[in-house]
């Protein structure tokens, strides 16, 4: 239903030429200034070579534009009161909507700073310290494994120079090398296969025989034991001692007897 106000506005120049003295166009517009319209009603009655500004003039036409438009709007309201009462309801209800509205959405905002608050920036200041927690847990597992296997590698040393040492005193005890004891030394590591083949085996006595076999078997689980361990953490490889130590031990693996699997 079209107002008065809304007739008046989109009639344009013809709604001021039968209210001369309102121009709605002019108070409707989005650039209207109120300076500007009060400098042109001034300048309607006065000019620049005045000595005296008269401001009743200008007073009196905003007065009467006053009373017009609560004229205009008292009509509205008598002609149009069932219409106004239904959008007066309308907002009150939409208002009534806006106020629930508004205040789950305050307790969803405290919420979610809250859950920012305790949840969010703690998780996001923990995380880069997580990473580097994780990288220093893996570096110390890699350490542990490597310090197992310099002990294995240093077990399976100590026992081939066992071996050794018992061929060369076998060596030593048999008839026919009695003049070589003055030259005799003990071996390097990974010099047991040789210093084995070397030593007279008719001569050794059935002790030494045995500590041969337990020290052969010994160093068997010794390497198989080695063997699992570079299995159990492949990045030992990564490491480039691990690899030189492992390609020694198996150049010099020769132990008289097969490794266990």
């Amino acid at each position: 239903m079209a107002s008065a106000i809304d007739n008046r506005i989109s009639a344009g120049d013809e709604s001021t030429a039968d209210d001369e003295y309102i121009d709605y166009v002019l108070f409707t517009s989005a650039d209207f200034s109120a300076i500007k319209f009060c400098n042109r009603l001034v300048l309607a009655t006065n000019t620049v070579s005045d000595p005296h500004i008269d401001l009743n003039s200008a007073q009196q036409r905003v007065h009467f534009d006053l009373e017009e438009i609560e004229k205009l709007l008292h009509k509205e309201a008598v002609e149009n009161h069932s219409a106004l009462i239904a959008h007066a309801s309308k907002l009150n209800v939409v208002d009534s909507v806006l106020t629930t509205t508004k205040s789950s959405l305050g307790s969803v905002t405290q919420s979610f700073s809250r859950l920012e608050n305790e949840v969010l920036k703690p998780y996001n200041t923990a995380l880069p310290i997580y990473r580097v927690l994780t990288k220093l847990h893996a570096t110390a597992n890699l350490l542990r494994a490597f310090t197992w296997f310099l002990y294995l590698v240093r077990q399976l040393s100590g026992v081939q120079q066992q071996i050794v040492q018992l061929a060369v005193n076998n060596r030593s005890n048999s008839p026919s090398m009695a003049g070589d004891r003055s030259r005799s030394s003990t071996p390097s590591f990974g010099q047991s296969h040789l210093a084995h083949q070397q030593q007279a085996k008719p001569q050794s006595s059935p002790a030494n025989a045995a500590e041969s076999s337990r020290l052969t078997v010994r160093a068997a689980k010794t390497y198989a034991e080695m063997t699992r361990h570079l299995a159990s953490f492949p990045k030992l490889r990564s490491l480039r001692a691990v690899n030189e130590i492992e390609a020694a031990v198996k150049a010099s693996r020769e132990f008289g007897a097969a490794p266990l699997r």
